[in-house]
């Protein structure tokens, strides 16, 4: 197909008129001389078709000529050739016949007529229609050569019409490209980098004529019934190296440039304290050079002409913020109403602010560290509390049941309240460090070997003593045991002690009944000699071995003075009878007090 065919094909224009074929020799003689049909060719050939398929002629005709609307030619009807298939003795036809037959050739010739009338007009209303569309299509081609398209948009903005050099002022005008770049630095001081100083050179002029030469010039037509919109960002070449080296001078190199420093905690005249806050500064922090002059090309390339470098992560930071003070601020602020009270069971002690603040030290240089806690105060205040409320190791008056009231000594006893001063000590300086108030009790110690809990059944505390009207009665002596539950004697038994040697010996004071166990074997060695004596009841009640047990081997003799025989006296331990062994370990309550004395 030539430039004209798909010229006239755009306008809608089917050659082939729906199968119609140029079929005379002189319709085939324009395309075979290699040039456009004219108007009229294309009339006289749709003339022609039409008058085919109208049924006006039985053959196709040909070209004669002749004056017409068209020219000279004009359209005559060849005359049908006449089919010999009648027999040579066939009989002439009657005249009647033949008449018939010539009023029917009229009538055709007639029929004949009246179908070239209508073609012709309705072939000299497409020529004109064709001429006209001919034009319009010229007259438009003409109108948009070197311009754009009617309905044409670069980024929102129309251009239809318009020359490439027109359109790109209008795009440029909307993309507002400065003249320089502004750039804020984080003290909020800002200055320019013009683009000259950095080789500027954009895209936009390249993608207009891209975008011009894109559109197709020959289907102007199209253009008015669907919109076309191109769109871009806009870019720009530059030198990176001499932005930098802009970027070096008017930013590293600045006098200006202030390091950070760090946030502080500050007493107020009111004795309270406040957190002063760090400053960043705006110098840059070595080794990250790179990533400002990256984060400046990111925001060029994305046509930012405004750039922000705060928020460039290149900087150096302070090392204490704001923010990691405003604990140990609100702690400090806090000590003065800060309260830690103990529970010591009848009464109470509680250590305040005005004491603790004395034990605070605090460097406002050093913030970060937060304030300290003087330990050694802490302990002594512990220290006093041990000497006021322990009563574990201390002398105890007693009521006995034989010898009336005597002074008991701790000895080697185990019973009483005992405060673990180092944990207690710990205990403190962990609420004052955390600035927090607390009630609580004080922590007792607990043996490490045994697990023994040096306190006692609360029941009991009071002021004066630590124990109540039921306990263990052990006269050494007398060699007897006498058991009181809620001041009433419930059982008695004669005993066997130690044998008073020093390794053997039962050694006086106050106990109590912390651990049972059945069907033990008690092993051990004293005065030389090893030992291993199974028992059925284990009721220990010391924290040095010594307990009250079964002793099959006395025989059922207890009592007297049979402890001082190396026989029969104990390795320190209470020998009782089997029955009353059973006695403690399946009715005594653990924690009964246990008082032994010479």
């Amino acid at each position: 197909m030539n430039d004209r065919e798909r010229k006239d094909n755009e306008l809608g224009i089917d050659l082939d008129m729906k199968g119609l074929t140029l079929e005379s020799d002189e319709a085939a003689k324009p395309q075979a001389q290699n040039r456009p049909m004219s108007h009229e060719d294309m009339a006289r050939m749709i003339a022609k078709n039409m008058a085919m398929q109208d049924g006006g002629f039985d053959e196709p005709i040909t070209p004669v000529r002749g004056v017409s609307d068209f020219g000279e030619e004009t359209i005559k009807p060849k005359k049908p050739k006449t089919t010999e298939t009648r027999s040579k003795n066939a009989k002439p036809a009657s005249k009647q016949t033949s008449k018939s037959g010539s009023n029917k050739g009229k009538k055709k010739k007639k029929k004949s007529s009246s179908g070239k009338t209508v073609a012709i007009a309705i072939c000299s209303v497409v020529g004109v229609m064709i001429v006209a569309a001919g034009g319009f299509y010229l007259w438009g081609m003409n109108s948009y050569k070197d311009r754009f398209l009617g309905n044409t948009y670069i980024n929102g903005i129309e251009v239809s019409g318009k020359t490439k050099a027109e359109a790109y002022k209008l795009v440029s005008e909307q993309a507002v490209i400065p003249e320089a770049i502004t750039v804020t630095k984080k003290d909020g001081t800002t200055f320019s980098i013009k683009l000259s100083e950095i080789g500027y050179n954009d895209n936009t002029q390249n993608l207009i004529t891209q975008y011009y030469t894109q559109q197709n010039h020959y289907s102007w037509f199209s253009s008015a019934m669907k919109r076309t919109d191109f769109s871009f960002d806009s870019k720009f070449k530059y030198d990176k190296a001499k932005l930098e080296k802009v970027l070096k001078r008017k930013v590293l190199d600045s006098q200006s440039t202030k390091d950070p420093e760090d946030a502080y905690i500050k007493k107020g005249d009111d004795n309270s304290y406040v957190v002063v806050k760090e400053t960043t500064g705006d110098a840059v922090e070595e080794g990250k050079i790179d990533e400002l002059y990256s984060y400046v090309e990111n925001q060029l390339d994305d046509g930012s002409f405004d750039v922000d470098i705060s928020k460039a992560d290149c900087y150096k930071k302070p090392a204490i913020t704001a923010d990691m003070l405003e604990e140990t601020c609100k702690k400090l602020n806090n000590l003065n109403d800060i309260e830690i009270t103990f529970d010591f069971i009848y009464t109470t002690e509680t250590l305040t602010g005005d004491t603790i603040m004395d034990w605070i030290t605090f460097d406002e240089d050093n913030a970060e560290a937060g304030y300290t806690v003087d330990e050694d105060k802490a302990m002594a205040y512990v220290e006093d509390l041990a000497d006021k409320y322990d009563t574990y190791g201390k002398d105890r008056e007693f009521k006995t049941t034989k010898r009336g009231t005597i002074t008991i000594p701790e000895g080697q006893g185990c019973y009483g309240w005992w405060i673990d001063q180092q944990k207690t000590c710990d205990l403190i300086v962990d609420l004052v460090e955390k600035g927090e108030s607390a009630e609580t009790e004080p922590v007792y110690y607990v043996n490490p070997d045994s697990a023994y809990e040096y306190t006692c059944n609360k029941d009991w505390r009071t002021a004066d003593k630590d124990y109540g009207n039921t306990y263990i009665e052990v006269d050494l002596t007398a060699q007897h045991l006498w058991y009181y539950k809620d001041g009433k004697l419930t059982m008695e038994s004669d005993i066997v002690s130690g044998y008073p040697s020093k390794s053997r010996n039962t050694p006086g004071g106050v106990y109590k009944l912390w651990y049972k166990e059945k069907g033990k074997t008690l092993r051990g060695s004293a005065d030389g000699q090893s030992y291993a004596s199974y028992v059925d009841y284990w009721n220990n009640v010391s924290t040095i071995g010594i307990g009250l047990h079964d002793a099959s081997w006395q025989n059922g003799n207890f009592g007297g003075e049979r402890y001082k025989s190396s026989t029969w006296g104990s390795h320190g331990c209470i020998n009782m009878p089997l029955d009353k062994a059973k006695y403690v370990y399946e009715k005594i309550d653990m924690g009964t007090p246990v008082f032994m004395y010479w």
